[in-house]
């Protein structure tokens, strides 16, 4: 009898296990407090998998992170900085823009990405978000480093009313000087391109050459966070300082001697900072104290 229950109680686990992954959802328990939740999200008919972070004892409703990976990468990059978010206290969300790395497990092809296509995304994801009630609808904060840092930046510029705070790694704002550089005298665009070691096509030198993202960006009037490293060998310091310059609640912060990607007490630092700004605009306070300011 003892047996026949047991087998009873595994198959009943694993109906479980089968019935939430087929509803695009499939609850994880993690360590040191953490839990974690896969979620299948769809646009234009394409998946984009992420992976949202939750403290494991959370009193809903929580602000939430949405953390975007840069060119060529995906979600595993952000993972580290989503564990410390949700060990804060906070919902931290991680994904695979579609098309946005040769590794994603979203759907996609890099030659058919562009920074419009990944804003695209991000959109998507804000919007289903919004609709969680586990979440605060108001403290909704864009996370992105590198190429993730120019997308949240768009986003942030064009929907303003739904992002409580912009946060910053090293943003690849200097990309639309590159791509221009790769587009002929005569405006032909090159079917494909590389750009770092990646592989991207027409669309995406002809989607970022139709916009000027520090206009879009001064559409943003919240909190900015940029933090922006010392030793960047791939963008200048020069483009964080523009943004920090031209915007009126900015703060750059900036990382001695690291690189384009932080680890370490840099990323502690990251975290510490954010979670400041995201306790501060939880007690109305304004990040203009530190406005301008380098660190």
């Amino acid at each position: 009898m003892k047996r026949k229950t047991a087998q009873t109680a595994a198959i009943l686990i694993l109906l479980a296990v089968l019935l939430s992954a087929c509803a695009g959802v499939f609850a994880e328990t993690g360590t040191g407090g953490v839990s974690t939740e896969i979620l299948w999200l769809e646009r234009d008919g394409k998946k984009i998998y992420g992976k949202l972070y939750q403290p494991e004892d959370a009193v809903f409703p929580l602000p939430l992170l949405i953390l975007s990976h840069g060119l060529g990468s995906d979600h595993t990059i952000m993972e580290p900085y989503a564990e410390l978010f949700a060990e804060n206290g906070f919902a931290a969300f991680v994904f695979d823009y579609i098309g946005g790395s040769e590794n994603s497990l979203s759907d996609g092809s890099m030659t058919e990405m562009s920074v419009l296509t990944e804003a695209e995304d991000l959109d998507c994801i804000l919007d289903h978000f919004i609709g969680d009630v586990r979440l605060l609808r108001d403290e909704i904060y864009l996370f992105g480093g590198s190429q993730g840092g120019f997308i949240s930046s768009y986003v942030a510029g064009k929907r303003p009313a739904d992002t409580a705070g912009l946060i910053l790694l090293y943003p690849a704002f200097n990309l639309q000087e590159i791509s221009r550089s790769m587009v002929a005298q005569d405006g032909a665009v090159p079917d494909t391109a590389v750009i770092g070691e990646h592989t991207v096509g027409s669309i995406y030198l002809k989607d970022m050459m139709g916009f000027d993202i520090y206009e879009v960006l001064r559409q943003y009037t919240g909190p900015v966070l940029i933090f922006h490293g010392t030793a960047d060998p791939y963008v200048p310091m020069d483009y964080a300082r523009r943004a920090a310059d031209e915007l009126p609640d900015a703060r750059l912060v900036v990382m001695e001697g690291a690189g384009h990607g932080f680890d370490g007490e840099d990323r502690i630092r990251v975290v510490q900072d954010t979670t400041e700004l995201i306790e501060n605009a939880q007690n109305e306070l304004p990040l203009a104290a530190g406005a301008g300011m380098l660190y």
